[in-house]
């Protein structure tokens, strides 16, 4: 399962967005939040896997809330997926480099939004894959199930 956070400071879209994603069978809405301040507060508290953050929202912006998420070093840091009205250059540039994962419009179609939580989290897998490979001096998931094999871990007809 895949765990997202919504932020945004519009109910509706709040509303809108969570009924979408949780009728997905591999997606679960953990939390919602009204404001970057709340989505911080949010994300540290349920260990989001995405965090679809609005970037125009009270107290704290969307841009800042990804920022003070991501520049967190003693927390978890999920994946942030940048969400607005506002076709901008700037804001592409400024919520790429704030750290976020990704950039999608509010009149984006339904199934776009899906499977850009999909792939935002999807890259998460790999890395985490890719790390651990790496650390244990392997090549590839093949070079690991031998692994397994030789080091008992694992025994046939398992």
């Amino acid at each position: 399962m895949i765990k997202v956070l919504i932020a945004d400071d519009q109910a509706m879209v709040r509303q809108g967005f969570g009924a979408l994603l949780a009728a997905q069978p591999d997606l679960l809405v953990v939390g919602d939040a009204a404001d970057g301040a709340q989505a911080v507060a949010a994300a540290r508290r349920l260990d989001p896997d995405v965090v679809l953050m609005d970037v125009r929202m009270p107290v704290m912006d969307g841009l800042e809330a990804t920022r003070k998420l991501l520049g967190d070093r003693a927390a978890q840091r999920p994946r942030v997926l940048i969400l607005t009205t506002f076709d901008l250059d700037d804001y592409v540039y400024e919520a790429l480099r704030a750290g976020a994962s990704g950039f999608l419009l509010k009149d984006a179609p339904a199934a776009d939004l899906v499977q850009a939580v999909r792939v935002v989290a999807e890259q998460t897998v790999k890395t985490h894959v890719g790390r651990i490979l790496a650390k244990l001096g392997l090549r590839d998931r093949a070079q690991a199930v031998v692994l397994a094999y030789e080091t008992g871990l694992v025994a046939a007809g398992e």
